[in-house]
């Protein structure tokens, strides 16, 4: 699988982070604002997506771990303060069927160990103003997905 972008949405699905990978992504020069309605489509499908699962499924799980079409996949990890890390690929149709949970499993990660340790606990981020560049969270969040077998 490549993998296309990198997205970390808040609970009202503004973007908090979004980093492109790929050759032909570093290479494109787009316009911003059409960018940014990229990420507030895929926040809009994720958010709809959950709420038809919470509103037809018998048990408590709602989650949305992963969405697949033809051209693309989108893994999900939502955390109980509503934060979604998701991360947007090109599906391969030779990777097992557990490869979907170990990426899950691996965004859970980036949250929990880089972003919580990166970002929140830096004193030098300030939730109000959402910048995280001060921080060091997109150096080891590079250095993580390039060590995982599913980045390229």
């Amino acid at each position: 699988m490549g993998v296309h972008s990198f997205l970390v949405f808040d609970r009202k699905g503004k973007t908090m982070f979004a980093k492109r990978y790929g050759k032909a992504d570093a290479e494109s020069i787009s316009d911003e604002a059409q960018l940014e309605e990229q990420r507030k489509l895929v926040f809009g499908m994720l958010f709809s997506l959950r709420e038809v699962i919470a509103s037809l499924s018998p048990s408590e799980e709602t989650a949305l771990h992963t969405v697949q079409t033809g051209a693309s996949t989108i893994h999900n990890y939502e955390t109980n303060s509503g934060m979604r890390v998701a991360v947007y690929m090109t599906p391969n149709p030779m990777a097992p069927p557990s490869e979907g949970d170990t990426i899950c499993k691996s965004l859970e990660h980036i949250y929990k160990e880089l972003w919580v340790q990166c970002v929140i606990r830096s004193p030098l981020y300030r939730p109000t103003e959402g910048n995280i560049n001060a921080t060091n969270f997109e150096q080891k969040l590079d250095d993580y997905l390039v060590a995982q077998p599913w980045f390229r």
